[in-house]
């Protein structure tokens, strides 16, 4: 029997109901199409159809997971305990030395703890961009109030009520606020889209992103809660100023003391909240660019990769199936632009195959946590030519490993010798053997390759032992393999070739995963591409708004200090010296926000230390380019209006009033 996805009973089905019944042949074998699936079914990822497992109890190995539902008012604890004991029968029968143990976890905690602290620091940028923009917005209203002053008096003096007073100010900041929001709202969709699509392979099906009532109503509430905390303010302030005062004073007085510490407070809550942001994604981008450069110890440009299962009907034996992977491998070499080809049961990146060993002359294993899993790969000999894996000592493997009885040749990586034999200089004629099933066999190591990144560039390389194809020909069952080709030519130049060539030998039998390791190292690091420059794009927010906060803020106190400007000249200012008052006030602000807002800072980053690959979270250059380029950019926003204020004539501005 099978359970179909959605998407395979639409791609073969057409969704038909009638597809109930119907029977799919699966690796020649007719099995009966049962269900179907939702359309956000595809646990484990990817998932297109399902069969039932074996019935038998003893076919199932620790290579398999479980998923269970509690029962109510059963925690994690109570059913971790259950697992233990139901482990006994299995550490008395095959694992005295309770080697391996049950890991239990929610399956809600597997699905989205690779987006958690994604999703938070991503969440944190938004909410410190919106903070920024207030910061912004309220400076301004408040600066429009003041240069309002004289106008508001004048409807106070008419009669004009403070409540009606604060409406039409509140009004004013509910209609920008509203169509701030609406535009808002249109940029944001189109940039979820524009999200979406820059890594399509990277969200899965049940995660729906789409504009729906929550998030119209999230986004009103925000607009609504803004407006009111940053529109308010400046009406109260405008309510209860003396209108006589503001009339006599004809709108051209400067700030008062309160106002002036005010907007400047509002510009240093800018500039500090910018430094944040600029500092997290210049660290992250920084990371993702060291990340690049990270030597994975395999090749990644001109490979091809490709999966074949071969299915038991036709193929029973695994001294068959090997005979049909080596007449693949050499038809695929043979063709023009391939340079060498090889074979692997789980290529880098791609999947897990583990396993525990014990090392001649090695400390005696512990539990799991002292003796870790072993990545376990099955390869031909020409794979390792293919990938350009380094070989350190000894050789690779020949034709003849593998094929008779005796000794078995096995090749470890760097790091599976230092942790077993941290003082052997050269550990080709050591000994390992399994410690599950044939546990009696040793392995003889013939030859020590360089370490491999088999799980990202962000992980280390693991302890990694290879054993040849050739003995998977004594095996029932065998695992599938993946083709891997180093090509002369762009690899999907040949990639038609390589499917003529198995269709040649076997015509039903399909290609999967059809690839190159290049675009799956690029798939590995979307989502950490993603976020970095999603935070740099942010930051980039984060000083146009600071910067245009300063401009703002020193054009509106020139303004304002007009006839200041005119009187200080007159008494013999040089234009130097104002324009000198003017920069180092803006500088100021700058400087101050950065005092407050680089240890902000720091202490962000310790929070991104897991993602912070190769940079430490404290890194001087970051910092320091942070810095610079905040007062460099705050020298130019004080530049234009210290200009402005330096090319004031004195007779003009005293004239003003």
């Amino acid at each position: 029997m099978v359970v179909l996805s959605h998407g395979l009973w639409q791609s073969r089905f057409g969704g038909s109901p009638g597809a109930i019944g119907q029977t799919l042949r699966i690796n020649g074998v007719a099995h009966l199409i049962v269900g179907v699936m939702p359309v956000t079914a595809e646990f484990p990822a990817e998932a297109r159809l399902w069969l039932p497992i074996a019935s038998d109890p003893t076919c199932c190995s620790y290579s398999y997971d479980g998923v269970g539902r509690l029962k109510p008012g059963v925690s994690i604890a109570q059913a971790r305990a259950d697992l233990l004991h139901t482990q006994g029968s299995i550490w008395a029968a095959r694992d005295s030395g309770h080697v391996v143990s049950p890991v239990l976890y929610p399956l809600h905690e597997r699905l989205v703890n690779d987006y958690r602290l994604i999703g938070s620091a991503l969440g944190v940028g938004v909410l410190l961009v919106l903070l920024i923009a207030c910061a912004n917005v309220a400076s301004i209203m408040l600066a429009r109030s003041i240069f309002r002053q004289r106008e508001i008096g004048i409807r106070v003096a008419l009669g004009a009520t403070g409540g009606r007073v604060t409406r039409q100010l509140f009004t004013e900041s509910l209609l920008l606020a509203a169509v701030a929001g609406v535009a808002g709202a249109l940029l944001g969709r189109g940039g979820l889209q524009l999200l979406l699509r820059s890594m399509p392979d990277r969200i899965p099906i049940w995660a729906g992103f789409g504009t729906d009532w929550r998030v119209i109503v999230f986004s009103i509430g925000v607009v609504g809660v803004t407006a009111v905390l940053f529109g308010l303010a400046p009406a109260l302030q405008n309510r209860r100023q003396d209108g006589r005062g503001a009339i006599a004073g004809g709108g051209r007085a400067s700030p008062s003391h309160a106002q002036r510490r005010t907007l400047n407070g509002l510009v240093v809550a800018e500039i500090a909240l910018a430094s944040v942001l600029l500092v997290a994604s210049g660290l992250l981008v920084r990371a993702y660019q060291r990340l690049r450069d990270v030597d994975p110890g395999f090749r990644t440009d001109h490979t091809l990769s490709f999966r074949l299962a071969l299915p038991k009907v036709k193929y029973p034996s695994g001294k068959e199936q090997m005979v049909f992977y080596d007449e693949v491998i050499r038809r695929i070499r043979s063709l023009p632009g391939v340079r060498e080809a090889g074979a692997v049961n789980c290529p880098p990146l791609g999947c897990h195959l583990g396993n525990f060993y014990e090392a001649e002359g090695a400390a005696p294993a512990g539990r799991q946590g002292e003796n870790p899993v072993i990545l376990t790969l099955f390869a031909s000999p020409g794979y390792f030519r293919a990938l350009g894996i380094k070989l350190v000592r000894g050789r690779f493997f020949t034709e003849t490993d593998g094929t008779a009885d005796g000794l078995r040749a096995v090749i470890v990586n760097q790091a599976f010798a230092r942790a077993a034999w941290p003082n052997v200089d050269d550990p080709v004629g050591r000994r390992i053997r399994n410690q599950g099933g044939d546990s009696t066999r040793w392995l003889s190591v013939v030859g020590v390759t360089g370490d491999v990144r088999h799980y990202g560039l962000d992980r280390p390389a693991r302890p990694t032992v290879f054993e040849t194809t050739a003995v998977l020909a004594r095996d029932n069952d065998p695992p599938g393999l993946a083709i891997v080709a180093y090509t002369s030519t762009e690899p999907s130049a040949i990639s038609n070739a390589v499917r003529e060539t198995v269709r040649a030998l076997d015509p039903e039998l399909p290609l999967y995963q059809v690839g190159t390791l290049e675009g799956e190292l690029n798939k590995s690091l979307a989502l950490r591409r993603v976020f970095a420059w999603l935070l740099a794009v942010f930051g980039g927010i984060a000083l146009a708004l600071a910067i245009g906060g300063i401009y703002a803020v020193l054009s509106y106190l020139v303004g304002r200090r007009t006839r200041e400007i005119g009187i200080r000249m007159t008494l013999g200012a040089e234009r130097n010296q104002v324009l000198g008052l003017v920069v180092r006030q803006g500088l100021g602000l700058v400087i101050l926000g950065l005092v407050i807002g680089l240890p902000a800072a720091f202490a962000a980053s310790r929070l991104l230390s897991s993602l912070l690959v190769g940079v430490p979270a404290g890194d001087p250059l970051t910092f320091a380019a942070v810095a610079v380029g905040l007062v460099g950019t705050g020298l130019v926003a004080a530049l234009i209006p210290a200009r402005r204020a330096s090319s004031v004539d004195p007779k003009v501005a005293l004239g003003v009033e």
